[in-house]
Parts: structure tokens; sequence; C-alpha cells
């Protein structure tokens, strides 16, 4: 069974129903790890020092909080900035790892300008945890475009509460409404809609206003020239197509076949080697590339030595 991701209450007025979302969808796309193709080990990515100037528009008392030294372009940390609140730095000639705890967020506010902002400051601005999914208001079920649902969840009743629960269900389908509402996941405040499903409740996520683009621009003018002969021809085309809709008519055949590759392929997978590269400093891909070029020429020499012994025995 499913693990719930939210526990709960759903608040309309005075009434209070306790409930656990669980997820309503799943991708199921095919992943893959990448591969070296000499070695066979996995490749992992590393946080680097991207080269080139960055301008980091920085509050003077900002530098002791931020990850970039005084004396790394050229300031004395005796002497911090006063005046300018923006600097630039050049980083090092070559990429550098970068650890976890020197990483801070940047917007770029213009091309290669980055306002930084830390993580704990983020956590100030987040909204406080919250159990309750805050009923707004009812609309009509017509009144939401589709195109503002984001991720979907089954709301499913406590023990002991499925009366209210579906009290709540039979209300809104007898109704024709659908809740407006919020709630807190995973410390972000979500817009969402609550419509009956069966005899659940489902749990949308909604776009703000402002995400869905305008498509006023995009709209083609409408065409004053079609007859009706044309507009009858193209109803019964579509009523000819109609039927009810059956989700597993439409498979996704292009998953199907990647996995028919893959399991036609399973026989002759193989463990792949110990990984060399443990650490993330320079000496170690150092390491990792020696020991690569090692396996490269025995793996060559291995390959050369059937057609030496081939080659004697003809002379």
């Amino acid at each position: 069974m499913a693990r719930a991701v939210w526990t709960g209450t759903i608040s309309f007025g005075l009434v209070s129903v306790p409930v656990r979302l669980y997820p309503a969808t799943r991708r199921k796309d095919v992943r893959f790890h990448e591969i070296d193709r000499l070695s066979g080990q996995r490749i992992r990515h590393q946080r680097v020092v991207e080269p080139g100037p960055t301008r980091l528009a920085l509050e003077p008392q900002e530098w002791s909080r931020t990850a970039i030294k005084p004396d790394a372009i050229g300031v004395s940390p005796s002497a911090p900035p006063t005046a300018p609140a923006r600097t630039t730095w050049s980083p090092p000639p070559a990429a550098q790892p970068v650890s976890a705890a020197d990483v801070l967020k940047g917007f770029e506010v213009a091309k290669d300008r980055y306002v930084t902002v830390d993580r704990g400051e983020l956590e100030e601005l987040a909204p406080e945890r919250s159990r309750t999914i805050d009923v707004e208001q009812f609309v009509d079920s017509s009144a939401i475009d589709p195109i503002y649902y984001d991720v979907s969840y089954y709301a499913v009743p406590e023990r002991d509460h499925e009366r209210a629960f579906g009290l709540l269900v039979d209300a809104m389908r007898e109704t024709k409404r659908i809740a407006i509402c919020w709630f807190v996941l995973r410390r972000k405040r979500y817009l969402a809609a609550l419509r009956p499903h069966g005899r659940l409740i489902a749990l949308s996520t909604l776009f703000h206003a402002d995400e869905i683009l305008p498509a006023s621009e995009l709209e083609p003018t409408a065409p004053l020239d079609l007859r009706k002969k044309e507009r009858e021809m193209a109803a019964l085309l579509i009523n000819t197509l109609s039927g009810p809709f059956e989700p597993e008519r439409y498979p996704d055949q292009y998953r199907q076949r990647v996995k028919a590759l893959i399991e036609g392929r399973a026989a002759l997978a193989r463990p792949a080697p110990p990984e060399v590269l443990t650490g993330a400093g320079v000496n170690d891909l150092m390491a990792a590339l020696q020991a690569s070029v090692e396996q490269a020429r025995r793996a060559s020499k291995a390959r050369a030595k059937p057609a030496v012994r081939r080659k004697r025995k003809t002379a």
C-alpha cells in the first residue's frame, strides 16, 4: 500500500474531517544512469565552480556569511568593503569542486549578475507548518479550466470519520461544486482544488493565475467564410469518432519499446567494476584518470594478444 504524504484535516466552516493524502499519479518513465563506455563504471556528477566572471549583489555585512572570502577577490580580510554593494570576482582558472556547505542560492537578475540567498533566509520566509486544508470557497465544477490543474492526490478519511467524509463527498456531488483551498506540504503553501472522485476526494494543486501564459497573442483570427455544410460535416466526423474515454486504450508505446529493449539485454547485464573515485578533490580525480588509463592499456593488450599468436602460427 502507498504511503501517505500528508495527514491533517479538511476544514470548512466549523466542520473538520481528518484525512490522509496519497499520491494519485506516478510517472513510469524509464530512467537511466550514466555509464562510462570504457570502464563500465557509473558516472557521478560534482558541484564545480563555473569558469568566468560572476557579479554578485552582496551587502557589506553579508561577507562573513558567504562562501566567497574577501582575500579571494583582492580585499584584505581586515578591511571589508564598505561603499559598493556589488563587486566582481574571478573564480580559479580551472573548475574546482565545491562542498554542499559552500553553496548559496543565486538568482540571476541580469546576464552573469546574481543576488545570493542562503538557506537560512529561505527558511525564515517559508510558511508555517500546518495540518489543515483550509477551504476558501466552493465554485461550480465547470468553473476551473483544466489548464490550472497540476499534481493530484487522493484524500482518504481517517478511521471513524467516514460518515462526515461521505457527507462532504455527497454534498459536493449533488451541488456540483468544487472546493478551492490552501494547504502546506513540505514547507510550501499550495493553492488546490477538492473534487469528488468516486467515494474519495481528489485534491489537485493549482497553478496561480500569473503562472498561466496568455494565449491571446497565439489565437488565430476566426474564419468568416465557413459554410454551413462544412460545419455539419465536421460535427458529423466528431460524432462518428466519439465514445467513452478508456485510458487503457492509450498506452505509452515508446516506454513499452524501451522496456522490451532492456528486457532483451537483461541476460547480458554484468556488474560494474568497483568505483575508484571515492572523494571529490582534484587528487581523487587524477587517481581515477590514471586508473582508467591503466585499465584501457590492459584491455588493449588483451585484445592484441590473440592477433599476435595467430600471426606467429601462420609464420
